[in-house]
């Protein structure tokens, strides 16, 4: 038979309530660290996986808006962005009757949409428009903002169709 075991000095245990704690916080802390991994893996991979929805290819364009040739000041000291955009409408799901004013509505308001864009542009640097992603964010500013100003339909996309800084 064994024999009984000492009894613990205060001082054996409060070592001991420590080392508890401690490990305790550890197990703690790793399971956090484990779960916050997780998450942001979970995040991160349905931010890139976000699934674009692709255009019908059998499906026409809309009516498309050119936006003249020309040249830009960009929001930084002698830099240029000379670019044609295309202004692609959505008239899915309009009654016949419903698009001849939607379009009108859009020749009316093209100089306030030229202004727009200028306005836009003159905030940006070349960093922010020379990239791919820098243009695909431009083109989605543009187009919300567009239809913001548009009572009676929507632009489907907005598109470069010529590009060049300096």
């Amino acid at each position: 038979m064994a024999a009984p075991a000492a009894p613990l000095t205060p001082e054996e245990k409060r070592q001991r309530r420590m080392l508890g704690t401690l490990v305790g916080l550890n197990v703690v802390t790793i399971l956090m660290l484990v779960t916050g991994m997780t998450l942001g893996g979970l995040a991160l991979m349905t931010k890139v996986n976000v699934a674009k929805p692709k255009p019908d290819p059998r499906a026409l364009p809309g009516p498309i808006f050119p936006v003249s040739d020309q040249i830009y000041n960009l929001g930084e000291p002698n830099r240029y962005l000379k670019g044609t955009f295309q202004i692609e409408l959505n008239t899915e799901g309009m009654k016949e009757a419903e698009i001849p004013p939607f379009l009108e509505e859009v020749r009316k308001r093209m100089p306030m949409i030229q202004d727009l864009i200028i306005t836009d542009l003159s905030g940006k640097t070349l960093r922010e428009v020379v990239t791919p992603q820098g243009k695909e964010q431009l083109k989605e500013e543009l187009k919300l903002k567009i239809n913001q100003t548009l009572m009676l339909g929507e632009v489907k996309e907005v598109m470069l169709t010529s590009f060049a800084v300096k």
